[in-house]
């Protein structure tokens, strides 16, 4: 499989697991070392294109973290068409339940 940059889904695997991570040890000292793992890409864009709730207790709206980091990503950026893709991925990931509630993936051990 070859990653591009323009590749919206990876970009919000992107958001989902490296940002997410990051802002969690910035605001609570957790370690990104031992965390659990994250659900892969491939698992990611299957779990998308089958278009069903993984998880119906963590299915909701996008967090206020998320929409917010793309919502300023928007004013900035020069190409506001790939940031609402990237943003409509996001909604159907947290819809079918693919996000934790520490605003990352499901860990592949959740499944």
């Amino acid at each position: 499989m070859r990653i591009t940059p323009d590749n919206t889904q990876f970009a919000a695997y992107s958001r989902l697991t490296i940002s997410a991570h990051l802002r969690n040890q910035l605001q609570n000292g957790e370690s990104l070392g031992g965390q659990p793992k994250d659900i892969s890409f491939a698992e990611f864009q299957q779990y998308l294109k089958e278009d069903k709730v993984v998880d119906q207790e963590k299915a909701r709206e996008m967090s206020a973290f998320h929409r917010n980091a793309l919502e300023a990503q928007l004013h900035y950026t020069s190409n506001p068409q790939r940031t609402l893709e990237v943003k409509e991925i996001m909604e159907k990931a947290f819809s079918l339940g693919l996000v934790d509630e520490d605003e990352t993936l499901i860990n592949q051990s959740d499944q």
